[in-house]
């Protein structure tokens, strides 16, 4: 439980230093390849974030919750930090545990980069994404993650319909060797 204490001691000193978050915003993302299917739903309400995964793959399915409270360090980053719950069909039963999130929006010249990086108690669950963007209608998603029980790293290029927030986006996960097709809507 050492990673736990650590992530507790980090964003204990993170508190002092923080101002609250003021971005509210829904996400919702549904990918689909020929093994393995994911669904993630976030939204962030004043200073409060919450979220949602349920996945599939060749070997079983897992689920996955947090609510978080949400700190801005000013021109750095968005600390995210709250308890987390899960379950899979290898775990035996629920489990509790806490989940870090820092997360950077910059507008650039071309259009935007946008940085997370999850870090959750439960398997030592952890996840990263660069998505690059042009500002109009084309983003790139650079992603990685794992645990205890897995591993995968992607890409995806996402396709933004009419300047509104739904994309559709299709992609290659490394790992699992497979093609996948998606959408999202991104309302922040």
């Amino acid at each position: 439980r050492q990673p736990a204490l650590q992530t507790l001691l980090i964003t204990s000193t993170l508190f002092f230093f923080a101002t609250s978050a003021r971005a509210d915003g829904t996400f919702f993302q549904l990918d689909l390849a020929p093994n393995a299917s994911d669904a993630v739903l976030g939204a962030t309400r004043g200073k409060m974030s919450f979220g949602a995964n349920y996945s599939t793959f060749e070997s079983g399915w897992s689920v996955g919750a947090y609510a978080t409270r949400d700190f801005t360090i000013e021109n750095v980053a968005t600390i995210k930090i709250g308890p987390s719950i899960g379950n899979s069909d290898a775990s035996n039963g629920l489990d509790f545990g806490a989940k870090l999130i820092v997360e950077r929006y910059q507008p650039t010249d071309f259009g935007f980069v946008f940085m997370s990086g999850q870090f959750n108690t439960i398997e030592n669950d952890w996840f990263a994404l660069a998505q690059i963007g042009n500002g109009k209608s084309l983003s790139v998603d650079l992603a990685a993650g794992g645990s205890d029980t897995y591993s995968e790293q992607s890409i995806a290029v996402n396709y933004r319909l009419d300047d509104g927030p739904t994309s559709l986006r299709g992609g290659y996960r490394f790992d699992a060797q497979e093609v996948f097709i998606g959408m999202s809507v991104n309302t922040y």
